[in-house]
């Protein structure tokens, strides 16, 4: 047994913000869709309808403004390990989980604006097997749209690929294109914003002519050269881990990638001008 506060002092408060979800909620997570299974960690809990071992979970977010940032995991590990309590790393539905513990709104980007951090913020789930004692009660559950995106467009107008489809005000209203952004996350050859396949080329292959990486312009042909799904990163100390993500040395390595979405909107802190460079 733990007493909740417990368990987010665990956490310096400057850089977390902690909630709680239920089994239930947990299960409300698991039956809500996600695009892909990127940086799966732990007991997976998506794109199922039959789940075993349910269980109350305390969610967490991260202050980050590196897109690239997903060794906070390793963090949440480091730090667990300070308390008595039984615990598993959750994949699921992370930004349903940040809303069912109210500490966040959706936006029309499809992203979770949290109440803490903003847009510069990372999600993840811990599943606790013991009991939580004096969990908070005076959630800001919200499922709605948030109510600065109502009438505005503007993530949907600065997406250099119209991946966001805003059609209206409510949540139905709007869909991602996942394929065509992940496809410029990842292979964008865009002059003033980064991608995956720009710091890969500079650090890892840069004997490859500009000719050849330009034509590694989809997920599709990535694969058919390399016959893996992802740019390799295998060599020169750099790999991919399916968790964390792209590390050198065994240590995480933020690779910037494109944040038009969060930065060129009038609710964005960055009001347009997003230092790319700054924050590799």
């Amino acid at each position: 047994m733990s007493d909740f506060s417990h368990i987010k002092n665990l956490f310096p408060k400057n850089e977390w913000d902690v909630g709680y979800i239920t089994a239930t909620q947990l299960k409300i997570c698991a039956n809500k869709p996600i695009k892909g299974a990127a940086h799966a960690i732990g007991l997976n809990f998506t794109n199922s309808i039959h789940f075993k071992n349910l269980r109350n979970c305390i969610v967490l977010v991260k202050k980050t403004s590196n897109t690239g940032d997903y060794g906070f995991y390793k963090e949440v590990q480091a730090l667990m390990t300070k308390s008595v309590l039984k615990w598993r790393m959750i994949y699921t539905n992370f930004k349903e989980a940040a809303l069912q513990a109210g500490l966040g709104v959706r936006a029309k980007n499809s992203l979770v604006y949290t109440y803490r951090f903003g847009f510069d913020s990372k999600i993840c789930v811990v599943g606790i097997d013991d009991t939580v004692t004096n969990i908070p009660t005076n959630k800001r559950v919200n499922q709605k749209l948030w109510n600065r995106c109502i009438g505005c467009w503007d993530c949907s107008i600065n997406c250099p690929v119209k991946a966001i489809h805003n059609d209206g005000d409510k949540m139905e209203d709007n869909w991602i294109d996942g394929q065509a952004c992940d496809d410029f996350i990842g292979l964008s050859d865009h002059p003033r914003i980064p991608s995956i396949k720009k710091f890969w080329h500079q650090h890892i292959y840069p004997e490859l002519s500009k000719k050849e990486v330009t034509e590694l312009n989809t997920m599709f042909k990535v694969e058919k050269k390399y016959k893996k799904y992802g740019l390799p990163f295998d060599r020169d100390g750099y790999s991919f881990h399916s968790s964390f993500g792209p590390e050198k040395d065994g240590k995480p390595v933020n690779v910037p990638f494109c944040r038009e979405c969060t930065s060129q909107p009038r609710c964005s802190k960055y009001k347009g001008n997003y230092d790319y460079d700054k924050k590799q």
